[in-house]
């Protein structure tokens, strides 16, 4: 009867395995002796197993094994206790049915399962290659992080919320600027109240502290009840910070057009809208004060030019064109040199309107002189500082007031400072500037400078025979005659009564000077017409002293040395050789 069963039981086997030879996913008994008792063609495809063998040997050569029994193993012992992974998690789970696990297995993705047919007997194990749809889930896997990246990197906040307005996924931006999240897992499953309710929390005595959170709930209100999408503008206080945004909200419907969550996305616009409320505001300013401005313009006592970087007049007020006798189309649209005099007046103005581009926080006040209309000069005082016009372009706002009349009345004072009232020529204090000047020059240019001290013979007796009147004469006569024959590079300038001091410059040679010599003894010596009946006629005695480059001489010991030689000159001039007399310490 028992050997009826036994065939029984292997025609049984035969007809099971017929029918599994059938399948293509690999099959195998496993008895409770974890020995393999029955496989398919598909499982000794893939494994190359045995009948008889055991399940962990044959299947995952001893992998799954417990890691003190692989040392055995490897040592070549077989141990009745042995079984793999799957055998262990069945007598673990006691009388557990089946078992799932996912396997990497010959560079396939599997998966196995392991079932028990009857805890005391038989254990089926039949595998199912999953590797497409593994390798797909994969790539679904880098495809999301992938995305999260990219919406993580993106400055507009990007989110996605379910119908109950709870997170289903927040990034960075978000997360950051208005939840003030811990990270982009944490708004999962929550809403906009909770973190609203968190922040507030930090300053609960305050009602605008943070005025987000129903704010953006309401929106999703809106669009959960239309079905549509819907733009908002969303502002107000995130942790006492003003934010404005510009919020695009989308539902996503499935195919019965039922909405099942809503995307949105914001864009942080509080610059941009700061920006436009004051510009917004200086437009209404500007607005009513366009008209001060125009009459401040028109009506300034000063005069008002606008030149842009060209050198082009841009514009003209009343005051300027009275000032230089144009009329305002004469002057908008032409270059500044118009009311220029030369070259040098038109490079000194162009210069500073350069700086004034390149330095614009300057402002630079020059006082110049320019060319009328009618080619007069008019002296102005301007000022110029740079402006930025209605069309975003530069330009230089020139201001300017009249002081013809203060620079020649400053003119005359300055002149008459530094001259002799009588003469005309240069003074003492004049001379003392002139002369320590002309010692600088004589030093870089390595020349002879010839100072020269004059003083006239014979000029009281024309005092006290004619008069001062006369006296006067003759002595302007003789600074006139001076100036006249010296060259204009030579200083004439009158110490005061019959003394006159001449500076002569660039000098080569010392024998040169006989000729100027004789210059100046020409326009002194000859007789002085004064009237039909009188001529007079003076002398003249002069010293002189000769600097040159290495002369260790100061500007007053040159006009003490002079005097010194003018002196012996002139106790000479009974039977001297020469009207003028060389300071004697030098040699030459």
């Amino acid at each position: 009867m028992a050997e009826n069963n036994d065939i029984s039981l292997e025609n049984k086997f035969d007809a099971f395995k017929e029918l599994i030879d059938n399948l293509h996913i690999p099959i195998l008994l496993i008895d409770k002796n974890h020995k393999i008792i029955l496989q398919n063609k598909s499982a000794f495809a893939l494994f190359g197993s045995k009948i008889g063998g055991y399940c962990w040997h044959e299947l995952w050569n001893a992998n799954f094994l417990p890691k003190e029994q692989r040392k055995s193993f490897e040592k070549g012992q077989i141990l009745p206790t042995m079984q793999c992974y799957f055998c262990l998690s069945n007598i673990k789970h006691n009388f557990k049915k089946y078992l799932l696990k996912e396997l990497y297995f010959k560079n396939e993705y599997w998966q196995l399962n392991w079932v028990s047919l009857d805890k005391d007997s038989m254990y089926l194990i039949y595998l199912i290659n999953i590797t497409q749809s593994k390798e797909r889930e994969n790539e679904l896997k880098e495809e999301k992080n992938f995305l999260r990246e990219i919406i993580d990197l993106v400055p507009d906040m990007i989110w996605l919320k379910d119908t109950q307005k709870r997170y289903l996924l927040a990034n960075k931006a978000i997360c950051n600027k208005l939840l003030h999240a811990k990270n982009t897992n944490e708004p999962i499953g929550k809403t906009d109240l909770y973190f609203a309710q968190r922040i507030r929390e930090q300053k609960s005595d305050d009602p605008n502290f943070h005025t987000f959170g129903e704010l953006c709930m309401d929106s999703d209100s809106i669009v959960l009840a239309t079905k549509k999408r819907g733009r908002f503008e969303e502002y107000g206080n995130v942790a006492g910070k003003y934010l404005y945004l510009d919020v695009i909200k989308v539902p996503k419907k499935n195919d019965k057009g039922e909405v099942t969550a809503i995307l949105g996305a914001a864009r942080d616009v509080t610059e941009q809208k700061i920006a436009e409320r004051e510009l917004k505001e200086v437009q209404e300013k500007l607005k009513h004060s366009l008209a001060y401005h125009k009459i401040l313009f028109e009506k300034n006592a000063a005069g008002i030019l606008i030149i842009d970087k060209n050198f082009t007049i841009l514009d003209a007020n009343p005051t300027i064109c009275k000032m230089l006798l144009y009329e305002r189309e004469e002057l908008v649209n032409k270059n500044i040199n118009l009311i220029h005099k030369d070259e040098k007046s038109i490079q000194k103005c162009k210069k500073f309107i350069k700086k004034l581009f390149r330095k614009p926080n300057e402002e630079i006040t020059i006082e110049q002189s320019f060319k009328r209309k009618d080619n007069s000069t008019v002296w102005l005082e301007a000022t110029s500082s740079l402006i930025e016009l209605p069309n975003k372009e530069k330009a230089i706002l020139w201001s300017a007031i009249d002081t013809t009349s203060l620079y020649l009345l400053k003119e005359k004072l300055y002149f008459q400072a530094l001259h002799d009232n009588l003469t005309k020529l240069p003074n003492r204090r004049y001379l003392s500037l002139e002369l320590t000047k002309a010692i600088e020059r004589a030093k870089r240019h390595d020349y002879i400078l010839a100072v020269c001290m004059i003083d006239l013979d014979d000029f009281k007796p024309i005092n006290d025979n004619y008069g001062h009147e006369i006296g006067d004469i003759v002595l302007k006569t003789i600074g006139q005659r001076l100036t006249a024959k010296l060259r204009k590079v030579d200083f004439v300038a009158r110490l005061g009564g019959d003394e006159f001091v001449i500076l002569l410059e660039s000098i080569k040679n010392p024998k040169h000077l006989e000729r100027i010599f004789a210059k100046i003894d020409e326009a002194i010596s000859s007789p002085i017409k004064i009237t039909e009946n009188i001529t007079a006629q003076v002398g003249v005695s002069m010293g002189v002293y000769l600097y040159q480059k290495n002369d260790s001489a100061t500007p007053d010991n040159i006009l003490r040395f002079i005097d010194i030689a003018m002196y012996e000159s002139k106790k000479q001039k009974g039977d001297r050789e020469h009207f003028w007399k060389i300071y004697e310490n030098k040699n030459f």
